[in-house]
């Protein structure tokens, strides 16, 4: 399958610097260029640039569904990470589970 498309990306805050918006969609959508992520068709950004208490590495999060795992209201959580030009690395996927209001 081809990768999400930037503008395909749900974002679920608004991001005002358009070069940092512009960085992490890419990052998402270089994500899902891999053969791991390539069966995904849905992807919701959920927080740009951070660290967290479960991964102290600075990444980007968003949530990834294929169109069967979006009809039955579940996604996996992914980590991507990216080197100081802000170039994606590599990634963490996650177990499936079921969507969260949240995460809207």
């Amino acid at each position: 399958m081809s990768p999400i498309p930037r503008y395909a990306v749900r974002l679920t805050q608004r991001i005002k610097n358009s070069a940092f918006r512009n960085r992490t969609l890419d990052l998402v959508e270089e994500a899902t260029k891999q053969p791991d992520l390539a069966h995904f068709t849905r992807a919701i950004l959920k927080n740009p640039a951070h660290t967290s208490h479960t991964d102290p590495r600075e990444h980007a999060t968003a949530m990834l569904a294929t169109e069967e795992q979006a009809a039955r209201n579940r996604a996996q959580t992914i980590h991507i990470y990216f080197d100081p030009n802000g170039r994606y690395i590599g990634h963490m996927l996650y177990p499936e589970r079921d969507q969260k209001p949240s995460d809207d």
